[in-house]
C-alpha cells in the first residue's frame, strides 16, 4: 500500500511583498534601468501586496475563530429520548484483548522512551493476526492495519525479527502497513476504501499520534481535541476495529503521571489511556487517567534484544533489535524474586565496603555477562535503590541512607532465615537418607 501524503504549499510572507513594493518605488526614484516600465512594475507589486494583506487578515480572523471554537464542536444536540429507546441500542462489550481494550473503542497507549511502545504494539498486531493469547488473555483474531508513521524503518526491522521469533511468514500474515504519515482528516475515505478492499480490520494501530498530527499547536486543547476526533474516525472503518494510538507523555512525566501530550482535550476524547511502565526489567501494561470498563490486572512483558537471519546490514552482519515477550504469572514471580534478591545482595555489599565500584561488586557477587563482570546489572540495582532512597551517591561513593541501613537489617534477617531453612532441610535429608 503506497503511503498517503499531504503536501503543504509554501505561503508567501507579507514582509516579502512589502519589500517588493518598496523596491519598485526605489527603482522609480533612482531611475534604474533605461527600459523599465515603472508603472507596470509598481502596479503589479501593489496588486500582490493588496492580495497579501487580504490573505493575512483572513488568516488572522480564521485563527481567532479557530480558538473560539469549543473543543467538543462535533457534538450536536441529540434530543431527549425515553428509557426504552436509551437501552434499546446497547451493544455488549466485544474485547479485542480480553478485559483490557474493546473493539469500536479508541485508546491511547502512553509511555516514556524505552518502555517498548512499538515492541508491544507489534506483538499485539501479530497476536491478533495469529489468534494468539497475550499475557494469558484471549485475543480476538482478525486483520490488522498498522500505520507506521514515526519510524517505519525501525518497524520494518522489528517486524522481520518478530516473524522469525514468533514463527510466521511476513508474506502471508494478515497484517497490513501504511508506511509514512498522512492527514487522517483529509484521507479517511481513501483509508476506508483500502480497508474495505482488504475485507475490514479488527485492530488499527497508529504509531505515533505525533506523526499524524497536522494541527498548529499540539498543546492546544482545541487542536488536540480535533486531532483525537480525527483519529477516532478510524473506529468506523469496515470491521469496527479497536484503535490503539501510541502517544508520548507530557514533558518530564513520572511513571505515575503518564498522560498523553497535547492538552486535556485529547484524553477527554479517548475511551481509555493505556500505559506502559518499566521496573525490574519488566514492562507493565495498565491504565492511568481514564479507562471505560472494569479494572484489570497489569499485563506484563519482557523486552528482549534479538537478532534474525533476515535482519542484516549491508555487510551481512546481524542487526539487533528489541521485541516484547509476554510473561506468564510464574515467570513474573521468578523475575520479581530475582530482583528482590539482587537488591539485598547489592545493599549488603555496599554496607560491607562503600569504596567498591560497581565492577568490584559484580566481581564479589560473581555476576558475569559476555566474558566480563556485569557492572550494568549492579548499576541498574543501585539506580533503583537510589530512586527508593536506600542509596545515595556522594563524593564518588555509594552510601546507605537511613532507610538503606534498615533495609540491610531486613536483608541480613532474611539471609539468616534462608540459611537456617537450608541447614534444616539438609539435616532432614541426611536423617531420612
Amino acid at each position: 500500500m503506497a503511503p498517503l501524503q499531504s503536501a503543504k504549499p509554501r505561503r508567501v510572507e507579507l514582509s516579502d511583498l512589502v519589500m517588493e513594493f518598496q523596491g519598485a518605488i526605489i527603482d522609480l526614484e533612482m531611475g534604474r534601468g533605461p527600459k523599465i516600465d515603472y508603472a507596470t512594475a509598481i502596479t503589479a507589486a501593489a496588486t500582490r501586496l493588496e492580495g497579501g494583506i487580504a490573505d493575512h487578515v483572513d488568516r488572522r480572523v480564521a485563527h481567532r475563530l479557530r480558538f473560539m471554537t469549543p473543543a467538543n464542536d462535533n457534538n450536536p444536540y441529540p434530543g431527549i429520548i425515553s428509557s426504552g429507546a436509551f437501552v434499546k441500542g446497547f451493544v455488549p462489550p466485544d474485547y479485542a484483548l480480553d478485559g483490557v481494550f474493546q473493539s469500536r473503542f479508541f485508546y491511547s497507549l502512553t509511555g516514556t522512551t524505552g518502555t517498548g511502545k512499538t515492541a508491544v504494539l507489534l506483538l499485539l498486531a501479530a497476536a491478533t493476526a495469529l489468534g494468539m493469547p497475550v499475557g494469558g488473555r484471549d485475543v480476538k483474531p482478525g486483520r490488522v492495519v498498522y500505520l507506521a508513521g514515526e519510524n517505519p524503518d525501525d518497524v520494518q526491522m522489528r517486524w522481520l525479527a518478530a516473524a522469525h521469533h514468533l514463527g510466521f511468514d511476513p508474506e502471508e500474515i494478515d497484517v497490513h502497513f501504511l508506511k509514512g504519515t498522512t492527514n487522517v482528516a483529509e484521507t479517511i475515505e481513501l483509508i476506508r476504501k483500502d480497508v474495505e478492499a482488504l475485507g475490514g480490520a479488527s485492530l488499527v494501530i497508529v504509531d505515533t499520534s505525533a506523526a499524524f498530527f497536522f494541527g498548529a499547536d499540539e498543546n492546544s486543547n482545541t487542536d488536540a481535541g480535533r486531532h483525537a476526533r480525527n483519529l477516532r474516525t478510524l473506529t468506523t472503518l469496515p470491521g469496527e476495529p479497536a484503535v490503539l494510538v501510541a502517544t508520548h507523555p507530557t514533558k518530564n512525566a513520572s511513571s505515575d503521571s503518564l498522560l498523553p501530550r497535547g492538552g486535556g482535550a485529547f484524553i477527554a476524547e479517548v475511551d481509555g489511556n493505556l500505559t506502559l511502565t518499566k521496573s525490574d526489567g519488566l514492562v507493565r501494561l495498565h491504565w492511568q487517567g481514564k479507562h471505560r470498563g472494569p479494572d484489570f490486572e497489569p499485563v506484563v512483558f519482557k523486552l528482549e534484544s534479538v537478532t534474525a537471519p533476515d535482519l542484516v546490514d549491508s555487510r551481512g552482519r546481524l542487526v539487533p533489535t528489541v521485541l516484547a515477550k509476554d510473561m506468564s504469572e510464574k515467570e513474573v514471580g521468578v523475575v520479581k524474586r530475582q530482583a528482590f534478591s539482587d537488591m539485598d545482595a547489592v545493599l549488603l555489599e555496599f554496607d560491607r565496603d562503600t569504596t567498591q565500584s560497581t565492577r568490584d561488586v559484580a566481581e564479589r557477587l560473581g555476576w558475569r555477562k559476555d566474558d566480563d563482570f556485569d557492572r550494568r546489572r549492579v548499576q541498574t540495582v543501585a539506580d533503583k535503590a537510589k530512586t527508593q532512597k536506600l542509596l545515595k551517591f556522594e563524593a564518588r561513593k555509594w552510601k546507605l541512607t537511613e532507610a538503606g541501613h534498615e533495609a540491610v537489617v531486613d536483608a541480613k534477617a532474611r539471609r539468616h532465615a534462608e540459611q537456617q531453612s537450608t541447614e534444616f532441610a539438609e539435616r532432614m535429608r541426611r536423617k531420612t537418607g
